[in-house]
């Protein structure tokens, strides 16, 4: 009944107001404390002017000595609407009287306040309901800088207030208290921190519903649990110990019925004083959205929280549910069929939870739906595409095997057993093997019936299916030659590549592994150039390959000696100590710091909860990528590195470890160039120290004083003469 008469103030539908409250009058029953919330609502559509006339109806029909207090607000609502006028005026200073009159220095505060003075009626009523309230032990709250105090004092004969902060004391006047300070609740978390930060530790174990309280109350409204982590980790929770904390936290704040939780990345919670049911709360997000599947999930949250409870679902909520899905279908069937189809389905699943049969208008909808194929596949709710797909025989048995053909290019790799084992029934494989081998001539046209082969059919019965080993080698030459001659359109590109990842990675590349076991050594050769080559899968998928490849044909990695020159050497890295040592340390940075600090933030990002949409999540996992594909090319080259000392390096010719001074041949310039070339772990080129791997040294290799060769230097590619030849290790790699 007072919501009918907030709605009607809302609405400045002032007539019906007035007889409601006469309504309501006669039957004694009229709230007065709503009254005067709605009178404050009047104000506030701009019908000021018809607050005083509703007030004088009410208090001629009233007792007022019955419940003075509840007068005393209308009144009050009254008067600060219509501020001029004396007659309310003094019937608000009679009821000040007549509920506070006996209260010790009443009078100070009245006189303080200056309502029999002409003051302001909103700035005298704020003080007289302030310092009349206020006792001993409430806490306030500076409205300049959030600084929290405690009421030690209250002396009203004199209108002094004595406030304390810590050890600090300060006594102030009544109209300067009001000024500066404001009421705040004591479980407020401002409050905890601080007058009594010991008490946070207590709640933190006890009741995590309390703190969440006085930290939306801190906030304003709400809080999200970012803002909550924030808040807690690491001052009064460690990091290592927030994920249970907040896991057993949700559970009691579901629970709550004065706590209101919306989203899912992050998670909002609200405060509520008067209390929300789980049914109202549920409601209020069933009514918020506008999709078939969230509609489920919510119902089906729902139902699983009931269950945890032991407590029975609301059958008037589901029955709610159940005509909010029919009159949204209703309203969409022409404009939107396949999403009206889904809301039927939807409403049958509510009505099997309620225990009684659907009506049936689902399957009446998928029997006369011009494209059943697109509506099923349409469904992603598991349980959505299980019922329509269920249903489809009953509905359409006279076309439904051809709806599942129809459905096969529609279809994710997860749903082809299901869809194999109708065709299997229907006598109509021959339709899935025509699938299989167009997906085998032209694979990445057909991602997921490639997927599906590769995980492997629940059961193969009736089917022409390729070899592992075949599949495999079939996969890998279209992925190299996305990266060559193939073209398609870049999505098709991606989606292919993608599903590839998917499918190798599965069970840690087990079944990569197999297939390579079974291949001879004359085969796996090219494959290793191949994986090499495998830039569309990225770093992750090449080096768990590489690394099969490497465990099933280890003798692929086996080196034979062969005459070459030191800086021929494919598999030697040669580099000097200090630089061996520089690379080592490069290593242990990135183990022992870098890789660490990835591993910690994977793991508080994924405590977040809510992996699909969670930003931090992804980042940290790429890099986590990044690292250790870097860690993988460091340990490579690290295998390769051969200490040079500086005994081993010759100087009748231009080799590793030697310092080059050249001239330009032509004899246009006098200037020198010198050239120290070392490994590539010391490779400065603004110092003038080069990578024994890099073009330029590269030319310059075998070449002894006096000889001559075309290098890209100054600008241009000139000819230069070897001046002369020297032991760069001689006197440091510099």
């Amino acid at each position: 009944m007072p919501q009918k008469l907030r709605e009607l103030a809302r609405a400045a539908n002032l007539n019906d107001f007035e007889s409601r409250c006469l309504e309501l009058l006669d039957s004694g029953n009229l709230p007065l404390a709503e009254v005067a919330e709605c009178l404050s609502l009047i104000e506030q559509t701009g019908k000021a002017e018809r607050v005083a006339p509703l007030a004088q109806m009410i208090f001629e029909n009233i007792d007022v000595a019955a419940q003075p207090r509840e007068a005393l607000k209308v009144a009050s609502a009254a008067l600060l609407a219509t501020p001029k006028s004396d007659q309310l005026r003094q019937l608000t200073l009679d009821l000040y009287r007549r509920v506070y009159g006996q209260t010790p220095g009443f009078d100070a505060i009245l006189e303080s306040a200056g309502l029999t003075t002409g003051a302001a009626p909103r700035a005298a009523l704020r003080v007289l309901d302030f310092c009349l309230a206020l006792e001993v032990g409430d806490t306030l709250i500076s409205r300049m800088d959030d600084r929290v105090v405690e009421v030690a004092q209250v002396d009203r004969l004199r209108g002094l207030f004595t406030l304390r902060r810590a050890d600090r004391v300060t006594t102030i006047p009544a109209r300067e208290l009001v000024r500066e300070y404001e009421r705040i609740d004591p479980k407020d978390f401002r409050v905890l921190r601080q007058l009594h930060p010991e008490r946070i530790g207590e709640l933190i174990e006890s009741d995590p519903v309390a703190l969440v309280i006085g930290l939306i109350n801190a906030y304003g409204q709400h809080i999200d649990a970012d803002q909550l982590r924030y808040e807690l980790v690491p001052r009064y929770i460690e990091p290592k110990s927030w994920s249970k904390w907040w896991t057993r936290a949700k559970a009691e704040l579901k629970r709550s019925p004065n706590i209101i939780m919306e989203g899912r990345s992050p998670i909002v919670l609200r405060y509520s004083p008067e209390g929300v049911s789980l049914e109202q709360e549920v409601w209020e997000q069933f009514t918020a959205v506008s999709d078939p599947e969230k509609w489920l999930d919510i119902a089906e949250s729902y139902l699983r929280e009931q269950k945890s409870r032991k407590a029975a679902p609301d059958k008037d909520l589901l029955h709610r549910f159940r005509e909010h899905l029919r009159k949204y279908a209703a309203d969409i069937r022409t404009r939107r069929p396949s999403e009206a189809f889904a809301c039927a389905l939807v409403a049958a699943e509510i009505a099997r939870a309620e225990g009684e049969p659907a009506n049936g208008l689902a399957g009446e909808m998928l029997a006369a739906s011009p494209q059943p194929a697109r509506w099923i596949a349409e469904l992603k709710h598991d349980v959505l595409w299980e019922r329509a797909f269920a249903a489809l025989p009953q509905a359409r048995p006279a076309d439904w095997p051809e709806v599942v053909v129809a459905l096969l290019p529609l279809s994710p790799a997860a749903r082809f057993d299901r869809l194999a084992e109708a065709l299997r029934t229907a006598g109509r494989l021959a339709e899935l093997q025509r699938l299989i081998d167009d997906a085998l001539v032209d694979p990445v046209n057909y991602p997921e019936p490639i997927y599906w082969l590769w995980k492997g059919p629940k059961n193969p019965e009736g089917l022409t299916l390729p070899e592992d080993t075949a599949l495999f080698a079939t996969i890998l030459d279209t992925v190299v030659a996305l990266d060559t001659t193939l073209t398609p359109a870049p999505q098709v590109g991606r989606n292919f590549r993608n599903r590839v990842k998917s499918a190798f990675a599965l069970r840690d590349y087990a079944k990569v592994a197999a297939c390579l076991r079974q291949i001879s050594t004359a085969a796996a050769v090219p494959l290793k150039r191949q994986i090499e080559r495998l830039e569309g899968l990225g770093d992750n998928a090449r080096i768990a390959m590489t690394e099969a490849l490497r465990s099933a044909h280890p003798e692929l990695w086996i080196t034979h000696e062969v005459a070459l020159a030191p800086w021929e050497d494919p598999n030697t890295l040669w580099a000097t100590p200090a630089g061996i040592e520089k690379k080592t340390a490069e290593r242990d940075e990135l183990v022992n710091v870098k890789m660490r600090e990835n591993a910690k933030r994977i793991g508080e990002a994924g405590a977040l909860g809510d992996l699909s949409e969670n930003s931090e999540y992804k980042f940290a996992l790429e890099e986590r990528d990044f690292l250790r594909a870097r860690l993988a090319q460091i340990n490579h080259d690290l295998s390769m590195a051969r200490p040079l000392s500086p005994s081993e390096v010759a100087t009748h010719h231009v080799s590793i470890g030697t310092r080059v001074t050249l001239r330009e041949s032509d004899g246009s310039g006098t200037a020198s160039r010198v050239l120290t070339i070392i490994g590539p772990f010391e490779a400065d080129i603004d110092a003038g120290i080069f990578s024994y791997k890099a073009p330029v040294p590269q030319k310059l290799m075998g070449l002894r004083v006096g000889e001559r060769t075309k290098l890209p230097l100054e600008g241009g590619e000139r000819e230069y003469e070897v001046v002369s030849i020297e032991n760069a290790l001689a006197d440091g790699p510099g």
